[in-house]
């Protein structure tokens, strides 16, 4: 009994034709449309403003200074109100956490 099986070689003459396509196109940057002009690309606004509001966020500093310099002013005087209901309910959820990971 012989077996024939036609579908292996059409694989390998399928995977053949697209590697050669894919060596043969050139990169997206540098295709020429019909008019034989290079194709631009454009990047919207949004990128813009995104590296707008980036390089605020690296001008501002890490930590706001006299916000810390308020709380230690305020714990040192002990007119810092601290709400212990707060400060209960942040020490359960953080137990809890630990427990649940």
């Amino acid at each position: 009994m012989k077996i024939e099986n036609d579908n292996k070689s059409n694989l390998l003459d399928s995977l053949v034709r697209a590697t050669q396509s894919k060596s043969q196109r050139e990169p997206a940057a540098e295709k020429r449309n019909g008019n034989n002009t290079l194709d631009k690309v454009e990047l919207s606004s949004k990128k813009q403003e995104i590296s707008e509001l980036r390089e605020r966020a690296e001008t501002e500093p890490s930590v706001r200074q006299d916000k810390v310099d308020a709380m230690k002013e305020a714990i040192k005087n002990q007119t810092y109100n601290i709400k212990g209901e707060l400060v209960a309910k942040s020490i359960l959820k953080s137990q809890l956490l630990d427990e649940l990971l």
